[in-house]
């Protein structure tokens, strides 16, 4: 499978503010499976189908979301309205995002509530825990791509060092648990003294 293409530029001019709050509705209605579907769509629609943002761009947005606290996707959609549309677009993804979301969880959430116990209701909730890790990995394989991508660009060095840091990261969390605001510390340190050293060997030569 081929990696995504990454671009440093979207491919497409910002988007209206009124087109922008759509899109989001869209998203917030229809992201049924937790956070890795409403990824999926998020790349869907503002990568693929729209192209406001590239690959890149994107891989760079949940880089700075999981690093903040709190609920990752809330902090997607504040970093994409503010690249688009300012402080203006900052409202409008949230509003757009967050409110059909937060319905539809409550209306899903009473009927649960009443139908949980069902054998049935239980049987169909662990098969669509497999559709959404299925999902997960898709959408987790494209937030990945461009970060190979770029690196492959960098050259080989770089590449391997991109690898290793998340080969180890995984190792290390499995094995020891740490913190994972450490892990994210240890992994960018890691990747800027490689980068330093790749840039100072370019130099030289």
């Amino acid at each position: 499978m081929p990696y995504p293409e990454s671009s440093a530029e979207p491919q497409a001019p910002p988007p209206t503010i009124r087109l922008l709050f759509f899109a989001w509705v869209k998203i917030g209605f229809t992201s049924f499976g937790g956070g890795a579907v409403s990824q999926y769509l998020i790349q869907e629609s503002f990568i693929y189908k729209r192209k406001w943002l590239s690959a890149e761009e994107y891989a760079n947005i949940i880089a700075m979301s999981q690093i903040a606290p709190g609920i990752n996707l809330i902090a997607n959609a504040i970093l994409i309205g503010k690249r688009l549309a300012g402080w203006p677009g900052i409202l409008v993804s949230l509003v757009g995002f967050v409110l059909p979301s937060a319905a539809i969880t409550v209306g899903i959430s009473a009927i649960y509530a009443e139908f949980s116990a069902l054998p049935r209701v239980q049987s169909a909730l662990a098969t669509a825990f497999a559709a959404i890790f299925g999902i997960s990995l898709a959408t987790n394989w494209r937030n990945a791509g461009p970060i190979f991508a770029g690196n492959r660009k960098r050259g080989p060095a770089a590449f391997g060092v991109a690898l290793a840091i998340m080969i180890g990261s995984a190792l290390v969390y499995a094995v020891f648990g740490p913190a994972v605001v450490l892990l994210y510390l240890a992994g960018g340190l890691c990747g800027a003294f490689a980068y330093r050293h790749s840039a100072g060997k370019k130099r030289k030569d």
